[in-house]
């Protein structure tokens, strides 16, 4: 298993007392001391303000999370049923500086964020054209990098070189290649993504999803599919340790729903590098409650 290449740079201190960070915001998560603990990744997909921000903090004080994936697509979606979205690129452009506006609740928690704008498509809120997606997440990306500073919350601007961003970037649009490479060039981290709401690619097209993930110059390749047999689970698992094994970058392999289970917890023993839970709303179908995931993480891998 490769460690996803975004976590903060604080290896072997889990759950280590830090005199010097402030009791409000906790420390973030480090590197788990043992390289075989997959990393857990907790989403956010409330839309106010004070709502992320009070998620986040939740989220940090925890102190068994590594990684916040921040749901931009439910944003969009409510930006869009207030009805002042149009769809031309103004319109794009004016959702994501909405979105940048909101990333100062992301910044204080000292935790990575992993932005995902999930189209309707691969089952998220959003139902964005080709142009719009390419145009938001491209304005995200200039737009973070651009930024000395992050105002909104009471106490002094939080800059943004004090969180680390990644972005999830869904393989099949068609600007993905773009879209990594302009990430990279902002220093960015990207995770290629492909999801089947509907049921398992077969074992050819999973190991070719990879392949291609890792060709596109992703620095993660994640796939998650909708078992509808034990043996779907069974399948994407072996495919997910195949991966891990031939292509160079982190692999993350997902069956949700209740017969996935098994691959949110044992997909560390398989390649996986990272593992979604929930602390309010999934994100999606079998996300186990983040501190229980965490507990049974600490008995497996201490």
């Amino acid at each position: 298993m490769k460690q996803l290449p975004f976590l903060n740079d604080a290896a072997d201190r889990r759950g280590a007392d830090d005199s010097s960070t402030s009791a409000a915001i906790p420390a973030a998560t480090p590197v788990a001391a043992d390289p075989r603990r997959p990393a857990i990744i907790v989403p956010v997909q409330v839309t106010s303000p004070e709502e992320i921000a009070a998620q986040c903090s939740a989220i940090a004080e925890t102190g068994v999370v590594d990684v916040i994936e921040w749901r931009i697509d439910p944003v969009i979606a409510s930006i869009a049923d207030e009805g002042s979205r149009g769809s031309d690129a103004a319109e794009s452009q004016a959702l994501a500086e909405a979105i940048l506006g909101l990333a100062v609740h992301l910044s204080r928690t000292g935790l990575p964020v992993l932005i995902t704008l999930r189209t309707g498509f691969e089952g998220g809120a959003a139902k964005v054209s080709e142009r719009d997606y390419t145009e938001i997440l491209t304005t995200i990306i200039t737009g973070l990098s651009g930024l000395s500073g992050l105002s909104g919350l009471s106490g002094p601007p939080v800059p943004t070189t004090t969180t680390t961003w990644a972005l999830d970037v869904e393989i099949e649009r068609s600007q993905a290649a773009d879209l990594i490479d302009t990430a990279h060039n902002h220093g960015i981290s990207v995770v290629a993504s492909h999801h089947n709401f509907a049921g398992t690619d077969s074992a050819e097209s999973l190991a070719a999803t990879f392949t291609t993930m890792a060709g596109s110059g992703a620095d993660v390749a994640k796939i998650a599919m909708m078992p509808q047999t034990h043996a779907d689970v069974t399948e994407l698992l072996r495919v997910t340790a195949q991966a891990d094994e031939v292509v160079e970058i982190p692999v993350l392999g997902i069956s949700m729903g209740r017969l996935g289970r098994t691959s949110r917890v044992m997909g560390g023993d398989f390649g996986s590098c990272a593992s979604f839970a929930q602390l309010a709303q999934s994100s999606a179908p079998g996300q186990i409650a983040v501190t229980d995931l965490a507990g049974i993480f600490d008995r497996l891998y201490g």
